[in-house]
Parts: C-alpha cells; sequence; structure tokens
C-alpha cells in the first residue's frame, strides 16, 4: 500500500551536539579517532581515521588512497577504469608496506636503458633495483637510477653497462628505525632489504620513512601494507573483475550503485559470499528495511545515503532520495536491533552531503562508523582532477559520477541509448595537499568529541545528545552581523578624527 510518512526527513545541519562535562580523560589528546571500517571473519578491519575517499573519477587514484591509507583512513578506488587499470592501482597502493616497498618495477641487466626510460616516464619514481632475473624476488645484483645513464647516448646499451654494484643495503631488516639508522649511516636516500642469500625483499626510501615517522597512525593490513578498497558494479561481467581484485590482495570490496536495495545487489552479495572471504560494504541505501536485507545476506558494512552529494541530482530529477540524518537515525536502529539480537555489529558508512568536521562529527553521533566523502577530498592536489586558473583563483575540477563527464552507467543502472544525468560537472576551490589539511579536521574532530565527553567513537555513539535546530538556532550559528576580511586584504588605520 502506498504510504505517506508526515514527518520531515532531517540533514545533517539540522543537528548540533550538545556539551558534556569534559573530564581529564577526554582531552583531546585522549581522544581516539580509531574505528571499525567493516567486519572481516569474526574480527573487523579497522581505521585510526574515520575517513574514507569516495570511489569516483575526481577523488580517488592512487595518489590520494596511498595519502589517506597514510593519513590512517581508505581510499576506495572507482569502478569506471577498466579491471586491467584497477587492479594496477590496487597493487600501486599495496606495494607500500608501511615505508617498506615489496613491489617496485626491477630489471634484469640484460634489458636495454631505452626500456628504462619508457618506464621512468611512466613511473612516479626513477631508481630501480637490478635483479638476476630481472623480477622483484630476484638475487639483488645492482641499482640504476636516471642520473646513471645519458638518454641521447644511451638507450641501445644493456643496463648492466651503467647499473651500479657494491651495494650497501639492509640484511633481514624488518625494523624502520634500523633501516633509518643505516641510511644515516650509508649516507643514502634509499636502502635496499635482501636476505642471507641475497634474494631482494623490500626496498626503504627516506621519503617514506620520515612520512611513516610523520603518521604512525597508518592503516595497514596485517603485512603492514596500505589499506584500500575497490568497486565494482551489481552487473554479472564483473565478477570476472570482482576474481582480479580479489587476486590483486585488494582489503575490501564495495558494492557501486546509487540504489542498493535491489535484487541485483543482493545477487552480487551472495555470489561474492559464496566465493571469497574478502570483505564486502553493501549500499547505498536510506531505509531499515534495505538494512535488515543486507544483514541476512551477511554484509560486512553497509552504506548510507542517496541524492545528497554537493553535485547530485538524483532527487531533482527523480524524487528518490532522503535527507542523510534521517537515513542514518533510522538504520543505527536497526543495526543496533541486529546486534542485540545476533551479537554481530555491522558497521555504517555515511556517505553524501558531508562537507565539514561539523557535518563529520554530527553524522558519528547519530550511529555511523565512518564517513565517505568526495567533494571534501576533491579540493586537495591528491585528487585526480586536473589543477585549472579561473579569475584568479586555482581550483580543482570536481564532477559526479552521474554527470555526462563521469558516465558512470553501471551506478545508476542506466543505458547509453537512454542516458540522463544525475548529477553535474564543475570545480571546487583548490586547498593544497591532503597531508597539511587532514590534520586540522582530524583536531577539530576530537575537540568535538572532547567537548561532547566522549573518549571514543563508540563512546560518542552510547552518550551523544544531539539537539534539533530552528532556523534562526541555526543562523546564530553562523557568522553574522560583520563583514569578514579575506586574509591577502590589508586594513590602513585612521589618523586622527573623521571630519564631519
Amino acid at each position: 500500500m502506498k504510504m505517506i510518512l508526515k514527518e520531515p526527513g532531517l540533514g545533517l545541519r539540522d543537528f548540533r551536539i550538545l556539551p558534556a562535562y569534559t573530564e581529564l580523560k577526554h582531552k583531546t589528546e585522549n581522544v581516539s579517532l580509531r574505528t571499525r571500517l567493516c567486519r572481516h571473519g569474526d574480527d573487523f578491519i579497522c581505521l585510526n581515521l574515520p575517513f574514507l575517499s569516495a570511489a569516483m573519477q575526481a577523488v580517488t587514484g592512487t595518489e590520494m588512497a596511498t595519502a589517506l591509507s597514510t593519513l590512517g583512513g581508505a581510499g576506495v578506488l572507482p569502478l569506471i577504469a577498466s579491471v586491467e587499470e584497477q587492479c594496477r592501482m590496487v597493487r600501486a597502493v599495496k606495494r607500500h608496506r608501511g615505508g617498506f616497498q615489496t613491489d617496485l618495477v626491477t630489471f634484469s641487466p640484460n634489458q636495454k636503458i631505452r626500456e628504462l626510460l619508457t618506464t621512468i616516464e611512466k613511473m612516479s619514481y626513477s631508481i630501480f633495483p637490478i635483479t638476476d632475473s630481472g623480477l622483484f624476488h630476484g638475487k639483488l645484483i645492482g641499482v640504476i637510477t636516471d642520473k646513471d645513464f645519458d638518454p641521447r647516448y644511451d638507450l641501445d646499451l644493456d643496463v648492466r653497462e651503467r647499473m651500479k654494484t657494491g651495494l650497501q643495503v639492509g640484511v633481514e631488516v624488518d625494523d624502520l628505525k634500523e633501516a633509518n639508522r643505516l641510511m644515516i649511516q650509508y649516507g643514502r636516500g634509499f636502502l635496499p632489504i635482501v636476505s642471507r642469500e641475497g634474494t631482494l625483499q623490500s626496498v626503504v626510501f627516506k621519503k617514506d620513512l620520515d612520512r611513516h615517522i610523520k603518521h604512525p597512525e597508518e592503516a595497514v593490513d596485517a603485512h603492514k601494507r596500505h589499506l584500500v578498497g575497490a568497486a565494482i558494479s551489481t552487473y554479472p561481467e564483473d565478477r570476472s573483475r570482482i576474481e582480479a581484485l580479489v587476486e590483486s590482495e585488494v582489503d575490501f570490496l564495495v558494492i557501486d550503485a546509487s540504489d542498493g536495495f535491489t535484487v541485483f545487489q543482493k545477487e552480487t552479495l551472495e555470489w561474492i559470499k559464496h566465493h571469497f572471504e574478502t570483505p564486502v560494504v553493501a549500499g547505498n541505501i536510506v531505509t531499515p528495511q534495505a538494512f535488515e536485507m543486507f544483514a541476512g545476506l551477511e554484509a560486512d558494512a553497509v552504506k548510507i545515503g542517496m541524492g545528497i552529494g554537493s553535485g547530485c541530482t538524483t532527487q531533482e530529477v527523480k524524487a528518490t532520495g532522503r535527507g542523510q540524518a534521517t537515513a542514518i537515525i533510522e538504520i543505527a536502529a536497526a543495526r543496533n536491533d541486529h546486534y542485540k539480537k545476533t551479537n554481530i555489529y555491522i558497521p555504517l558508512i555515511a556517505d553524501g552531503g558531508i562537507i565539514s568536521p561539523a557535518d563529520i562529527a554530527v553524522a558519528l553521533a547519530l550511529g555511523a562508523d565512518s564517513v565517505m566523502m568526495g567533494n571534501f577530498f576533491a579540493h586537495f592536489s591528491e585528487s585526480p582532477g586536473e589543477l585549472l586558473y579561473i579569475n584568479g583563483e586555482y581550483v580543482k575540477e570536481y564532477w559526479m559520477e552521474g554527470s555526462r563527464k563521469g558516465f558512470n552507467l553501471r551506478r545508476y543502472y542506466q543505458s547509453s541509448s537512454a542516458f540522463f544525468e544525475e548529477g553535474v560537472a564543475g570545480y571546487v576551490p583548490y586547498e593544497g595537499s591532503v597531508f597539511d589539511s587532514i590534520p586540522s579536521a582530524k583536531q577539530r574532530l576530537k575537540a568535538t568529541l572532547s567537548t561532547s565527553g566522549a573518549e571514543s567513537i563508540q563512546d560518542l555513539h552510547k552518550n551523544a545528545v544531539l539537539e534539533l535546530q530552528s532556523y534562526s538556532a541555526s543562523e546564530a550559528g553562523r557568522i553574522h552581523d560583520m563583514t569578514v576580511m579575506k586574509h591577502r586584504e590589508t586594513a590602513l588605520p585612521v589618523i586622527g578624527k573623521a571630519s564631519h
């Protein structure tokens, strides 16, 4: 039967979190942002920062996924890439092992400098181990860099004629402090790690080690490699993609759909669960009935959100969707009931409509375990969007998967012959590196938990008190009745009194 719900749907900005008594244990330096991302067997994959970058072409590539994992979160590589390219991106993120790289391109001594130069032009690094077999886990016999040959004259030479031998290495080193000590001792910016028999095990670069030391809360797997997820579709032809991603050791799969409450997602989830142990995040959904379906199918986490992205037009063109706060409240209640009955906890991911640390805090307080964001990350240099200079300002390209530029038909169950847009393309202000901005956002989020009397996200779930805001209360909480001076503006003091 038709049903009309007369209570209005609510957004995240309709709520504020009330302060609670702050004790010493609630000081920001004591607050933990560690959270459960998804189930993994009888345990969980956890993040040290509750941030996921969206599976969008304009948001997440290898650089963003690696950077976000370094900071404690995780990136989800988009579906639109070819299977081969998506798997290559997964492997590129996974080759980082908490400072130890284990999947660098290597050469044999018999290959030509011409091949080496072609690889340098494609890759983001220019130091290459040389092994007897040309494979990474072969016997290390030398190293070559872009400084060791002249591209004008040496292209037809064998690598052996320009490589450096007599290397200074670490033997069976698995401690970053020891690797750092050796690099300082040898005065090198990189250190090959070999077995006692001389087999190449990993390579440590000083720049990676420095970053690891600076960011000790990296999100890594059991082998200390960066966490990364990948998007898949519900289309049957994507089952070969799923197999390839699992073989590439992706940490979790994310079913990419604007509407997850479908038979297509049900069948996909059942198939994955039958064939693989890799965790699966299902969604997107906005009702408790959809959550109950996923809980019955043993989804490892559930994404919440529909039609609320900054450039999403789904609600305008299809009239489907829901306020994010209302969706989280109802699905979190269903999740908690499921946990009481089964003792199985299914993490929730709030996806969409989240722009600021304040939005993040409200989403978490309402019951989400982590948040997935597109616009938030599109501003940074690590996002794949092109950097542009428009009207005197630097901006980054940003487009929705449902826009004509994104053309992600599988997410929206559309055909190319009858395609209609469910999103727009545009740009957002450029804000530099994610490494410069995320620490501030992290500190602001910790400050919210501190003021809320919470030591952790789980504590926030239990004890947060939220209040609906009227329009006038919301307006009073924003900047008002003054003109804000921009950083580049300067004002000269007036000497004397103004004459009438």
